[in-house]
């Protein structure tokens, strides 16, 4: 699973991986794999970051083209 609006977000948001990783309580090496789609994001994941970051779980997945819902 390739993950663009999250890697895009946190470009934006001034997150570096490092950072992104120490968040989600999971290795660089993890968020990398993630994003070359080596492994899959869980879930629970997902939901910790749209929480943290005020989205939606569809936007970050990249289904809803903005984050306010609409």
């Amino acid at each position: 699973m390739n993950l663009p609006v999250i890697e895009a977000e946190r470009i934006k948001r001034g997150v570096s991986r490092d950072g992104l990783a120490s968040l989600l309580g999971v290795s660089r090496r993890t968020i990398q794999n993630w994003q070359n789609g080596t492994t899959d994001m869980p879930l629970s994941k997902l939901v910790c970051l749209s929480k943290e970051w005020g989205c939606s779980v569809d936007y970050l997945l990249g289904i809803q083209p903005d984050q306010t819902g609409a």
